[in-house]
């Protein structure tokens, strides 16, 4: 009997231990209709810059990444600046583009941003962006669900999420034809 109690101990006491270590996010699932609507800005772009940098928000210091992206192709939202034929958007999001360090017991912890989509220099993307809050920070719509990586793949230009398009009601998962998703989200924006 003794020896039962102590297994029990010994499994609830483990099982405490194990979720004290589990770090998870939980988010809403969109599809492209729900993402489309929620957007302030739908747009392909071509990463022209990235800046680290850190902004001041309720007497902290919190770091954030501005992307410069020259726009490819605007569906939804106006793009920061307009110079000739070329348009430009800006994102500031919150996050690092550097990876956390490891403490001495060679141990990384984990940033509570790491699933805000960090995009590439020269990266192809189609984003479906969030307004601007008042200190200036926007990000992706449902985080890597409105960050679609965008390239050739089997001879087509195919667009990808972070959730390899799980959920978007598009003919289930995987990458999706570029211009078929394009005529989708004109589709529902009605245009």
């Amino acid at each position: 009997m003794r020896r039962k109690i102590c297994s029990y101990v010994l499994a609830a006491a483990s099982l405490l231990i194990l979720t004290a270590q589990v770090h998870a996010t939980i988010m809403l699932q969109l599809n492209l209709e729900e993402m489309t609507g929620r957007a302030d800005k739908i747009f392909r772009g071509t990463v022209i810059n990235i800046q680290q940098s850190t902004i001041e928000a309720g007497g902290a210091e919190l770091p954030t990444v501005t992307y410069r992206l020259r726009v490819e192709e605007l569906f939804k939202g106006q793009a920061s600046e307009v110079k000739g034929e070329k348009a430009v958007v800006q994102i500031r999001m919150i996050g690092s583009i550097k990876p956390a360090p490891a403490n001495k017991a060679g141990k990384v912890k984990f940033s509570a941003f790491r699933d805000v989509p960090r995009l590439v220099m020269g990266g192809d993307y189609l984003l479906f962006t969030t307004s601007e809050s008042s200190i200036g920070l926007s990000t992706t719509v449902g985080l890597g669900q409105g960050a679609f990586k965008v390239g050739p793949m089997e001879g087509e230009l195919q667009a990808v999420n972070e959730f390899n398009n799980a959920g978007l009601g598009l003919n289930g998962a995987g990458p999706v034809e570029y211009v078929k998703l394009g005529e989708e989200i004109r589709a529902l924006l009605g245009q």
